[in-house]
């Protein structure tokens, strides 16, 4: 008899344990926030392979790197690489009773926006892990585009000044915007997030 009792105490314990980590799960999955993001800024900007960051204007380029730039547009080319450097914040802190979840991204589907102009779709597959605080983490999104497939209609000069203001002296990242699908992987599993638009505006 005492066995028997002892056996449906510890099924009534482990019943409710059990309930209660159920509980815990569901309670930090229904408070669990998603990441937010924001365009920090635009780096190491190569036009045609030549450096821009510092300048301004298409008198800054030497005659050299202008005869190479002119030489892609002549071939209705003009090869671009940069990267896009994004805030995350993780909500998730803890904050108000809540259970701190770090966050990683696992991977992300994204579409980048120049002047309102659709143009490369890319797949983020390296993991970004972002910890249960109120410090601002970044996710580089490295991009490798030929500019003359969507802007060749604007011209030498357009271009240039395009790319300048892109990623020149006094580059304005508000220029660009970022369609992106996010999977995160927290303690509880994967979860994937509906479409998010990515600004420099502010945190989304």
């Amino acid at each position: 008899m005492k066995n028997t009792f002892k056996l449906s105490l510890l099924i009534v314990l482990t019943i409710l344990t059990g309930c209660q980590q159920i509980k815990n799960i569901t309670h930090s999955l229904s408070s669990f926030t998603s990441l937010r993001f924001k365009i920090e800024n635009v780096s190491d900007f190569k036009l045609a392979g030549v450096p821009i960051a510092t300048k301004s204007t298409i008198n800054d380029f030497s005659p050299v790197d202008a005869l190479k730039i002119g030489n892609e547009i002549s071939r209705n080319k003009l090869p671009v690489s940069f990267v896009i450097n994004i805030a995350v914040k993780n909500p998730n802190t803890g904050f108000g009773g809540t259970k701190p979840i770090p966050v990683t991204i696992k991977r992300m589907d994204w579409v980048l926006f120049i002047d309102g102009i659709q143009t490369i779709t890319s797949r983020l597959n390296r993991e970004f892990q972002f910890p249960a605080s109120n410090d601002i983490g970044h996710l580089p999104l490295e991009v490798s585009m030929d500019l003359f497939d969507f802007f060749g209609n604007r011209g030498y000069e357009g271009l240039i000044n395009l790319a300048l203001y892109l990623g020149g002296l006094r580059s304005d990242p508000s220029k660009i915007a970022i369609e992106a699908t996010p999977v995160f992987s927290t303690p509880f599993g994967d979860f994937q997030s509906p479409k998010i638009r990515i600004t420099s505006e502010s945190f989304n």
